[in-house]
């Protein structure tokens, strides 16, 4: 149990892989929490089940050669280069035959330069994708970023003045499919549907633009718990 000042009354919470915290203010009754907890009992389970069904299991990476990388739907194979190998311009670079080639330094940097890829390859594809849904919203002035979002979100909408979507690095390490209906997501919320943020009115965009937008939701809780968000051990 955990006592907030600000609260009014007794709430429960269910945390990632299935914890349970009692949030109860502080002139709570303890006979009334144990009731109210036990009311709630079937709830606690099935968000319990859910939570622990769902719960993150995010790689973690060992930056050597062989350790593979999932970028805009394809798969690629880490090599750590002393050199720029021939045909590549810079480092780090996805190329076509699948090879990630990164500059042979400390793991912490090539941590940081593939990240860097990341983002740099995902804000040319939120860019290019995201004028199709412009021009449909007729959104104006709308603005990109691809950023750390932390562990919780993989995209957020940005409203006035700043109107930016920003996207997770590591939504591009999802598949395809799931990639798009994110960036659709917070173009939806550009467009400035009138209503509650998800509302009846985000909700025709959203049908409009993703009729199966509801499955690919679903199916990025289960997928989205084994995504790389980053993580990442010393060379063994």
């Amino acid at each position: 149990m955990a006592i907030r000042p600000r609260r009014r009354s007794v709430g429960i919470e269910v945390l990632p892989g299935g914890a349970v915290a009692v949030l109860i203010p502080p002139t709570a009754d303890p006979e009334q929490v144990a009731w109210f907890v036990r009311s709630h009992r079937r709830w606690i389970i099935e968000k319990v089940e859910t939570a622990t069904r769902l719960a993150p299991d995010h790689p973690v990476k060992e930056f050597v050669d062989g350790e593979e990388f999932d970028l805009l739907g394809q798969r690629y194979q880490l090599h750590l280069v002393d050199a720029l190998p021939t045909g590549v311009e810079q480092l780090p670079a996805a190329t076509g035959d699948h090879i990630l080639c990164a500059r042979r330094q400390r793991p912490e940097q090539v941590r940081r330069a593939i990240i860097g890829l990341y983002r740099q390859v995902g804000l040319g594809w939120t860019r290019r994708e995201g004028r199709q849904y412009e021009r449909d919203g007729r959104i104006e002035g709308l603005r990109y970023e691809v950023r750390d979002l932390g562990r919780r979100r993989w995209g957020v909408y940005r409203g006035a003045p700043k109107h930016i979507t920003g996207l997770h690095w590591a939504v591009f390490g999802l598949p395809m499919h799931l990639v798009e209906y994110v960036l659709v997501h917070e173009q939806a919320h550009a467009a400035r549907p009138p209503g509650q943020p998800h509302g009846r009115g985000w909700q025709q965009r959203m049908n409009a633009w993703m009729p199966d937008w509801r499955q690919r939701k679903t199916e990025l809780a289960e997928v989205g718990r084994h995504a790389w968000l980053g993580d990442w051990k010393p060379r063994s």
